[in-house]
């Protein structure tokens, strides 16, 4: 529990510096940005140190605005299950049946 924990931590640290980055290479200062997503400047502050506090849905919005929006379609695309792979390989049909004669 504790490991999962250290990797959430890391996770909103890593996240929280890709936004800082992101928006610093457009020139924009915390407070507009914040302004932007409808944030105070103290809670974008958080967001971009990582705040487990942040909802989901403003990390979507600033991912959005800053052109990152496809970086989530990779995150929540459905993983695909490989025994229903194969089995769709398997269960193709390799030729016609016979016919029955009449």
């Amino acid at each position: 529990m504790i490991n999962n924990e250290k990797n959430i931590v890391s996770l909103l640290l890593q996240l929280g510096e890709r936004l800082k980055e992101a928006r610093l290479a457009r020139n924009e200062s915390q407070d507009l940005f914040a302004q932007r997503l409808g944030l105070t400047r103290q809670s974008y502050s958080k967001m971009e140190k990582g705040s487990p506090r942040t909802l989901i849905g403003k990390w979507i919005e600033a991912s959005n605005i800053l052109g990152l929006l496809d970086s989530w379609q990779e995150v929540l695309a459905p993983k695909e299950d490989l025994f229903a792979k194969l089995k769709r390989k398997t269960s193709k049909r390799q030729r016609a049946g016979r016919r029955k004669k009449t």
